[in-house]
C-alpha cells in the first residue's frame, strides 16, 4: 500500500455527496419504474383480462433491465479501469435520465398498439444499462477515496443513494395515485414523477462536475506507465487477439474466477429480498384485494430506516468482519420471509412497517452494508471496475431482476398461496449463508493496486 493512502482524510464530504446524490437521483429513475410495473403498466401496456397474467407481464420488462445490467457493467467497467471512474458516473446518469423521461412520454398501447409495450421494453433495457455502470461506478469511487478502518462504511453509503432513490420514487408514485382520482392517475398523472426525472438529472449532473479521479486509479496508471516503459516490445499478436489480451473483461476472469463467482453468489439473498419485499409485495397486495396503501407507506418507512441501518452495518463490517454481518442478515431474511406475508395479509400499516424494517431494514441492510467493500477488496485496482460491475450485475440479473417475475408466477402456480415464494426466499437465502462462509475474510486487507498483490486466489 502506498504511503499516501495512509494520509487520506477518513471522510471527504465532496467525493461523498457526489456519488450518494448521483446515486439517489439515478435509482429514483430505476425504482420509480418497479411501483410503475405493479401500478400502472400492467394495465396500459400489457392489457389482458387476467390481472395477475398483466402483472407477470409487466414485471417481464422489468427484469429486461436487468438483462442490461451485466452489459452496462462489463462496457462501463472497461472505460472506467482505462479512461477512469469519474466519465463513467457522468455518462450513466445522463443515460438513466433519457430513458425514464422517455417512459413518461412513450404513449400507452390503446394508443400506438404493439409498439407501446416494444418501446417500454427498450427503454428499460437502456435503464439496466445504465445501473449496470452506476452503483459500481459510485462505489468504487467511495471505496478507493477511504482509508482502510473505514472502507465498509464509506463503501455502503451509495446504498443511502439507492435508499433514497426509493423513497422519493416510491412517495412520487404514492402522492400522484392518492391525490389524483383513479382514471386521472392512469390517463396522466403517473407520468409526472417520470417527467420530474429531467431535472433531478441536470442537478445530479451538476454535483458530479467537479470530480477528481480516485488516487488509486492515478497511481494505477503511474504504475501501467512504468511498466510500459520497462517493456517497450511486447510480441506481434493479431489486432483482435491483443484487444482480447488487454480486455479487463478476460483479464478478470482470467486471473479471479473465483472471486467472480463468490461476488455473483453472495448477494443472492440482499437481490432477492429487497425485489420481493420492497416490489412484488405491491403486486401481491394489489391482486390479492388488499389495500396497497400501507404496503408503500412501509416501504418508504423502511427507505428512511436504511438511511441509517445500511451505514451501520458498514461501519460493524469493519469492526465484525464483512462475513458475519453479511450471514447475520440473511438469516434474519430467512427467518421474517413467511411471517412477512402473514403481516401484509393483515392490511394494518404498522405491521407491515415492522415486516419491512425487519425484513429489509435490518436483514437486507445488514448484507448491503457489508459486501460493497467485500466485493472491491476482492480485486485490484487495475480490473476492480470490470470485475464488481460483471460480477455483481450477473449475480442480481439471476437473483434479483428475475426475483418479481419468479414470485409473481409462483403465486399464479401455487393457486395464490405463498408457500412457493417463501421456499424461493430460502433458498437464495441459503446461497448468501454458504458462499460466504466459505469465502476468506477481506477486512484487513490493504492491497488495493496491483503490485501491492502477491496471490489474488487462495
Amino acid at each position: 500500500m502506498s504511503t499516501s493512502t495512509s494520509r487520506r482524510p477518513a471522510f471527504q464530504p465532496r467525493v461523498i455527496s457526489a456519488a450518494v446524490l448521483g446515486t439517489t437521483v439515478e435509482w429514483y429513475d430505476f425504482a420509480l419504474y418497479a411501483t410503475a410495473a405493479s401500478m400502472v403498466f400492467n394495465k396500459l401496456y400489457f392489457p389482458n383480462g387476467d390481472p395477475l397474467v398483466g402483472t407477470i407481464a409487466a414485471f417481464g420488462t422489468f427484469a429486461i433491465g436487468f438483462l442490461g445490467r451485466p452489459l452496462g457493467g462489463a462496457y462501463f467497467g472497461e472505460l472506467g479501469d482505462r479512461k477512469g471512474r469519474k466519465h463513467v458516473l457522468v455518462v450513466t446518469l445522463l443515460l438513466m435520465g433519457i430513458a425514464t423521461t422517455g417512459i413518461g412520454l412513450l404513449p400507452s398501447y390503446a394508443t400506438i398498439g404493439l409498439a407501446a409495450p416494444l418501446l417500454l421494453t427498450v427503454l428499460r433495457f437502456v435503464q439496466g444499462f445504465a445501473a449496470g455502470g452506476e452503483k459500481t461506478g459510485a462505489l468504487i469511487l467511495l471505496f478507493e477515496n477511504a482509508p482502510p478502518r473505514w472502507r465498509g462504511l464509506l463503501s455502503s453509503l451509495p446504498a443511502i443513494g439507492t435508499g433514497a432513490g426509493t423513497l422519493l420514487s416510491t412517495g412520487a408514485m404514492a402522492l400522484a395515485s392518492t391525490t389524483l382520482s383513479e382514471q386521472a392517475f392512469l390517463d396522466w398523472g403517473w407520468r409526472i414523477p417520470f417527467l420530474f426525472s429531467a431535472v433531478l438529472t441536470l442537478f445530479g449532473l451538476w454535483v458530479r462536475r467537479s470530480l477528481d479521479e480516485t488516487e488509486d486509479f492515478q497511481q494505477e496508471l503511474a504504475r501501467q506507465a512504468r511498466e510500459t516503459a520497462e517493456n517497450p516490445h511486447t510480441p506481434e499478436r493479431a489486432p483482435w487477439r491483443d484487444r482480447l489480451a488487454r480486455s479487463r473483461f478476460v483479464e478478470a476472469w482470467r486471473k479471479y474466477p473465483k472471486e467472480m463467482v463468490i461476488v455473483m453468489c453472495a448477494g443472492a439473498a440482499e437481490n432477492t429480498g429487497y425485489y420481493v419485499f420492497g416490489t412484488f409485495s405491491v403486486a401481491y397486495a394489489e391482486n390479492a384485494g388488499l389495500a396497497t396503501a400501507p404496503v408503500l407507506t412501509g416501504i418508504m418507512v423502511v427507505s428512511v430506516v436504511k438511511l441509517a441501518s445500511v451505514p451501520l452495518f458498514g461501519w460493524l463490517s469493519d469492526r465484525w468482519g464483512r462475513r458475519p454481518v453479511s450471514i447475520l442478515g440473511a438469516l434474519v431474511m430467512a427467518g421474517a420471509c413467511y411471517p412477512f406475508f402473514r403481516m401484509v395479509d393483515s392490511e394494518q400499516t404498522w405491521l407491515i412497517c415492522l415486516a419491512l424494517v425487519l425484513t429489509l431494514g435490518i436483514g437486507q441492510s445488514a448484507v448491503l452494508g457489508a459486501q460493497p467493500a467485500f466485493f472491491a477488496e476482492l480485486f485490484t485496482t487495475k480490473v476492480r471496475f470490470t470485475a464488481v460491475g460483471v460480477a455483481n450485475n450477473l449475480g442480481t440479473v439471476l437473483t434479483g431482476g428475475l426475483a418479481p417475475l419468479v414470485a409473481s408466477s409462483l403465486l399464479l402456480l401455487f393457486d395464490q398461496s405463498i408457500t412457493g415464494v417463501v421456499v424461493f426466499l430460502l433458498l437464495t437465502c441459503g446461497v448468501t449463508v454458504v458462499t460466504v462462509a466459505l469465502a476468506r475474510e477481506t477486512n484487513r486487507r490493504d492491497d488495493r493496486t496491483e503490485a501491492s498483490t502477491s496471490s489474488p486466489t487462495t
